[in-house]
């Protein structure tokens, strides 16, 4: 079965993964500023650049098709984050690195990567490892994140998410906290040592990506943990851009934007369609009440 990603999110996390290295713990971090033990408060849109700046002094990288803001923090003294989102707020411990993105400055902060920690300390027994993983999840599943499917792809059921992840790498129930067997298992079989989620939570979308990234002699493991964020808003818009033609829909009217969205919502379905055809005759099962969000209360 072929794998369907979304088109553009590719690009992004090829992007972040790019820009992020330039935003490792170093001496000149914010000071080490904890706070007073207080979580980093940071809000999507508008409100996000006053957040930044609040906690970085105002330093702004300008590109010509961006502008980044970055929050970084040195061990020990790593940062907490709260990513304000409503009753989906959900708080990151073990921050190293924060960087937020605006690609339109009317529409403030678009999206943030965060690289954290599993746990506070650097490397842990497979125990806490485990147990740094099982609050994650409980954090995430507390604050109301959803399993997001690209409406592309197609929607496989919670009964395979062992196969599908162990085939693709990402776990389709965010619900379901895999046991401690199950747990070193995923570890020690999934491609690269990582896996992870593809969430949704009241207009933002969220790839968590859990990575082993070394085990010592003495039985020792580091973990990293990326939050990759995107506004719906941000995401769908651009997937509907096309320079080829000319197509920009921070340029449309408001009924042109409809009927390029209403377009674009007919070819996705068209194409997860002939997908989920195929993923059928794979063996997995397809869950066919699933209801993702309205993309379009973002998008207008």
């Amino acid at each position: 079965m072929a794998k369907f990603k979304h088109a553009f999110y590719n690009i992004f996390v090829f992007l972040f993964s790019f820009l992020i290295l330039g935003c490792q713990p170093n001496a000149q971090s914010t000071e080490n500023n904890t706070m007073n033990q207080q979580p980093y408060l940071l809000h999507f849109g508008p409100q996000g650049f006053q957040d930044f700046a609040k906690y970085n002094l105002g330093r702004v990288d300008n590109h010509p098709v961006a502008s980044f803001r970055e929050l970084d923090f040195s061990p020990p003294n790593l940062g907490q984050i709260k990513i304000e989102n409503g009753a989906s707020s959900l708080v990151i411990d073990h921050v190293f690195s924060v960087l937020g993105t605006s690609f339109h400055q009317e529409d403030g902060i678009e999206s943030m990567m965060i690289n954290a920690g599993l746990n506070k300390e650097e490397f842990v027994t497979p125990n806490q490892a485990y147990q740094g993983y099982v609050n994650l999840m409980q954090r995430v599943n507390k604050a109301g994140w959803k399993n997001y499917f690209y409406e592309v792809d197609p929607r496989i059921a919670k009964e395979d998410n062992f196969r599908y992840l162990k085939e693709w790498g990402e776990a389709i129930d965010p619900s379901y906290i895999f046991s401690y067997e199950e747990w070193k298992k995923v570890i020690s079989t999934s491609v690269g040592n990582s896996f992870g989620y593809r969430l949704y939570a009241n207009g933002l979308l969220l790839n968590i990506r859990i990575n082993q990234k070394e085990t010592t002699e003495d039985g020792q493991e580091q973990y990293l943990v990326r939050y990759s964020f995107n506004t719906i808003r941000y995401d769908y818009r651009n997937s509907m851009n096309d320079s080829e033609n000319n197509i920009d829909t921070y340029t449309m009217s408001a009924e042109e934007l409809r009927q390029a969205f209403e377009k674009e919502v007919k070819r996705k379905k068209e194409s997860r369609v002939m997908d989920e055809q195929e993923a059928k005759a794979q063996g997995y099962r397809i869950d066919e009440h699933y209801v993702g969000p309205d993309v379009w209360q973002y998008v207008k």
